[in-house]
């Protein structure tokens, strides 16, 4: 999941409503209450398209931890498909993110943007 400060998370699959929950509180245990900044890269290649449910718990995942993600997060690189992009956005509509974000096909392209971002942002 993470190679600090930059955290790779997997949506594989057509997880429940119980295991995406889970998941997010994994986020939350490992990654936001760290309470340091890190760049999270979300691989969404192997995950179906989430159902207005789990869209809705994500947007209440963001909407509740909005505070730590403002604080620490620095950016996020979306790897997914154009229809999992689509299904973002709506996401988005409800919790916006507060940091910078963008999609992109490859995982290679993710960590590239990553690291540069990273870097950029730690220029003195």
């Amino acid at each position: 999941m993470t190679r600090w400060p930059i955290v790779v998370i997997t949506y594989g699959g057509k997880p429940s409503l119980r295991e995406l929950a889970d998941h997010l509180h994994e986020v939350e245990s490992r990654v936001l209450f760290r309470r340091q900044p890190f760049l999270q890269i979300v691989d969404q290649t192997r995950g179906e398209i989430p159902d207005a449910l789990k869209r809705a718990l994500i947007a209440d995942h963001q909407s509740k931890m909005e505070h730590l993600y403002k604080r620490f997060c620095v950016g996020e690189a979306y790897v997914c498909s154009p229809q999992m992009h689509s299904a973002m956005i709506a996401v988005f509509w409800q919790a916006k993110p507060l940091y910078p974000y963008i999609f992109v096909d490859t995982l290679a392209e993710a960590m590239t943007w990553a690291r540069a971002h990273w870097a950029e942002r730690n220029k003195a």
